[in-house]
């Protein structure tokens, strides 16, 4: 089994005094216990192993610019994504008026008024989740650097071909890494992709920008036996709801999960909900899993 972090990671990096092995046994050690947690809850014998960790956060860091300090620090290309993501989650609701916040065309002039909206209606904290996603999903796609998503699929590719792990665990932004890896090179293969909080069916901003291109509907990359995605109901990252099932052929299973009050999106969180435990069960304890 191994792992693709989501947002929120390059901590690991910063802790470990800029030593990356010294950030991967770290960071791995985190997810191997919180996956520990969830099969000895659902009452499963685990031995502890290490989840190898696909770890790129040092990739997309941009410091200050990366949304930590809320909207006002984001770079304009970050703030285009914040308002098309509000704009998305606005004219999905049932009942929503079909008049954009925003024009398309002035998106950013507008992400003031937007955002107070999507405080009003999902809070705070939702709204500080949502900031430091785009902030990095902007990172990663900026055209004007390519080079970052190379480097961040270089680490998913890395592992997967070193450690040939039988399951592919990957959060947030990190599902995005691993699609494009996985899509991109047909020889990357894993009995099992478990997307957790995943942003990939969010059209203008992730799925339409998707490499390979995707046009119409997307599908299970080539080297996935099985794609099973987890969302919490309450996750604002991961949306559309069913999005994921929706537009991409190949998804096995869709689950809409409810597993935190507080924080629908953490990395810790959906690696111990029963959901997640459920799909990986048969395959932990097998040599090799």
């Amino acid at each position: 089994m191994a792992g693709v972090h989501g947002i929120r990671n390059y901590g690991y990096l910063r802790d470990a005094a800029g030593d990356l092995p010294t950030a991967l046994r770290a960071i791995e050690a985190d997810w191997s216990s919180w996956i520990g947690q969830g099969l000895r809850k659902a009452g499963g014998v685990f031995v502890q192993e290490p989840c190898p960790v696909a770890y790129y956060a040092d990739c997309v860091f941009r410091g200050d610019r990366m949304g930590a300090q809320g909207p006002a620090r984001l770079t304009p290309f970050a703030e285009q994504l914040l308002a098309q993501w509000i704009e998305e989650v606005r004219t999905g609701e049932p009942g929503s008026a079909s008049a954009p916040l925003a024009s398309q065309g002035r998106l950013t002039s507008g992400v003031r008024s937007m955002t107070e909206w999507f405080t009003e209606r999902y809070g705070q904290r939702a709204l500080s989740v949502v900031t430091a996603t785009v902030s990095e999903l902007a990172a990663y796609f900026d055209p004007a650097f390519p080079e970052r998503r190379e480097q961040a699929q270089g680490r998913v590719a890395a592992v997967l071909r070193e450690r040939r792990p039988r399951v592919l665990l990957a959060h947030s932004l990190g599902s995005v890494v691993a699609y494009e890896a996985l899509s991109r090179d047909s020889g990357l293969r894993v009995e099992l992709l478990v997307t957790l909080g995943s942003p990939l069916a969010m059209r203008t901003v992730v799925f339409d920008r998707l490499i390979p291109p995707v046009r119409g509907r997307g599908a299970r990359p080539p080297g996935v036996v099985e794609w099973v995605n987890i969302a919490d109901l309450g996750d604002p990252v991961a949306v559309p709801r069913g999005g994921v099932a929706q537009r991409f052929s190949g998804v096995a299973r869709d689950h809409v999960a409810s597993i935190h009050r507080v924080d629908p999106h953490k990395a810790k969180n959906y690696l111990r909900c029963a959901e997640l435990i459920g799909e990986i069960k048969k395959f932990v304890g097998d040599r090799g899993a």
